[in-house]
């Protein structure tokens, strides 16, 4: 949050400079990625001091900057914490690196600097920090040797002493891993079942980068409902297990490839283990795809003095760099282009709903929002708006898009579409992503953007508020929508104070709810509960994101106290 402070201080909210700034944090990335693929190349006994050897870490920098899975740390604005925590942790490994090889005073301070600075810095900027102890680990393990000399014995009980304190750090907190599944269509068993695959998609990825593979969003990945709902899962569950085994078989023989598969497995422990996350997003490989092509230069960069098939391997490299290269600037200038982007992606993911809802949100903003508009715009965002709703069940948002789209043309409503938006609110699943439909859903509703009666507003609330998987947020949101309806469209202050208050006893948490209804109060000429209702917010801790509002009613209430003051002395 800090760098986007300064970016917007500095340059103002211009999507180019916070990209740019993404840009110049991945070419230092590479940069390190260089000097830590030097380092590790050193650590494995192989020359670094002829010309030759140079052009390994050279291929592993090129490859990992230039391949298009890591395109979405740069140009998804908001993924800078991915990169930057990967800046940390990088910088972190390769001064333990250099610490653990200088063995000095400098050497001491570097490897300080590492787990002192860079750790914390890393964790600051994105929980996937807390994996640089299982890096540090895995070097020490498969690159330094350093536990070839310890017993058997004392390595299988701090496997169990680690296992232990793991499955009682799961147990202490398992309500607060597994809660967010409420609002998922998946549980725990199934997420991770899936992941099988999905870790099998990633290397596809990695390997066969071709344009078609690659998107923002990948909710067209199927869930695994079983092992062999669908079969693929088993086979994925196998191949997982036989990859292990074999890496841990030939690990003395081939570190690095017990290297590049653990780096791999290490790195999707948070992001694609067991939390409630998202099945799949791409910029999860960012710190993933770094042992792979350890390994896979080793393969293509043979030390011997007279390698075999040196230049068909030398081609092949230089080839794949070059193509790498062309699939993410052909993915770049897609992405200068929002209409141009969306449209590409729903095509080459039909089954995605997410993609098909932006691109009719991103042809409507082309079309109807800029003044345009017509018959093609109309049946090509109703097509898209529809296909993401019928993917997804539980959405809401593509229906309301449709009432949206609608109201916007000045077609008659589609009252199907109404119901049906009623029976998903009364009986659909409240998702993360349903919080922000919530939320736009008042300001839609008092701009009258949906073309919905005062009844019809009213039946929708009600819909929403009997749903049984509404929690206390949810139904102060719900609640607040109606408060604002009721005050601006029915022009009703009771009723909407009726709802002001319900909102607030659904979540009394909340400031922003408090908030409203001390407005409320206010505008009701109703100052005595108004300054009750903000004597008790008082006492409250107040975020940094309610504190603007906060100070709003202080200073509201100020001048009040200074406005009855100059009444009375006047009078």
């Amino acid at each position: 949050m800090a760098t986007f402070a300064l970016n917007f201080h500095f340059f103002g909210d211009s999507p180019f400079s916070f990209k740019l700034t993404n840009l110049a944090i991945h070419m230092a990335n590479s940069m390190l990625v260089y000097l830590l693929a030097r380092q590790l190349w050193r650590r494995l006994g192989f020359d670094t001091r002829s010309a030759r050897s140079l052009i390994p870490a050279l291929w592993i920098t090129a490859i990992w900057a230039f391949h298009p899975i890591n395109l979405t740390p740069v140009l998804f604005v908001v993924q800078r914490m991915t990169s930057l925590s990967a800046l940390f942790m990088l910088a972190a490994l390769t001064l333990y690196l250099y610490g653990r090889q200088a063995k000095n005073i400098p050497g001491f301070v570097a490897i300080a600097t590492s787990l002192l600075l860079c750790w914390p810095a890393a964790i600051l900027s994105k929980e996937t920090g807390l994996l640089l102890p299982l890096y540090v680990f895995l070097i020490e393990w498969l690159v330094l040797g350093t536990f070839s000399t310890v017993s058997t014995k004392v390595k299988w009980l701090t496997l169990l002493l680690l296992g232990a304190a793991v499955i009682w750090v799961c147990w202490a907190k398992w309500g607060f891993i597994t809660a967010g599944y409420s609002v998922r269509d998946f549980n725990l068993r199934e997420r991770l079942l899936t992941e099988t695959r999905v870790l099998w998609f990633y290397v596809r990825q990695m390997l066969l980068p071709t344009p078609e593979v690659f998107a923002l969003f990948h909710d067209d990945i199927a869930i695994s409902r079983g092992l062999l709902q669908p079969a693929s899962t088993l086979l994925a569950m196998a191949g997982w297990l036989a990859v292990v085994a074999l890496a841990l078989q030939q690990r003395a023989r081939r570190p690095l490839f017990a290297f590049a598969v653990f780096w791999f497995l290490t790195s999707h422990l948070l992001e694609s283990s067991f939390f409630p996350l998202e099945i799949a997003y791409e910029h999860r490989n960012y710190m993933a795809f770094l042992g792979l092509l350890v390994w896979l230069a080793s393969l293509l960069f043979s030390d011997q003095k007279k390698p075999t098939w040196l230049v068909p391997r030398l081609v092949l490299a230089g080839s794949f760099v070059v193509f790498c290269g062309l699939v993410t600037s052909l993915r770049s200038l897609q992405w200068a282009d929002e209409f141009h982007r969306t449209q590409i992606e729903v095509s080459d993911h039909p089954g995605s709903a997410r993609a098909n809802y932006q691109a009719a949100t991103v042809a409507m903003q082309r079309t109807y929002e800029s003044g345009g508009g017509g018959p093609m715009a109309y049946h090509m965002v109703q097509y898209h708006f529809k296909l993401a709703a019928r993917l997804d069940a539980n959405s809401k948002a593509p229906l309301m898009g449709l009432l949206y789209l609608d109201c916007t043309a000045g077609v008659p409503k589609n009252v199907e579409t109404l119901v049906q938006l009623q029976e998903r609110f009364a009986t659909g699943r409240f998702t993360f992503g349903d919080r922000a439909v919530v939320q736009s859903l008042s300001g839609l509703l008092v701009e009258n953007r949906l073309c919905l009666g005062d009844h019809e507003v009213t039946a929708l609330i009600n819909a929403a508020l009997s749903n049984p998987s509404a929690d206390g947020p949810i139904r102060g949101m719900i609640y607040a929508v109606a408060m604002d309806h009721a005050a601006a469209k029915m022009h009703d202050t009771p009723l909407a104070l009726a709802y002001a208050r319900a909102a607030v006893a659904s979540d009394p948490g909340s400031v922003a709810l408090r908030v409203n209804l001390i407005h409320l109060y206010i505008q009701s000429n109703q100052v005595e509960q108004a300054q009750q209702e903000y004597a008790g917010l008082m006492t409250r801790k107040v975020a940094a994101k309610d504190q603007a509002s906060v100070n709003e009613l202080k200073n509201l209430f100020e001048t009040m106290e200074k406005n009855a003051n100059g009444r009375q002395k006047t009078g």
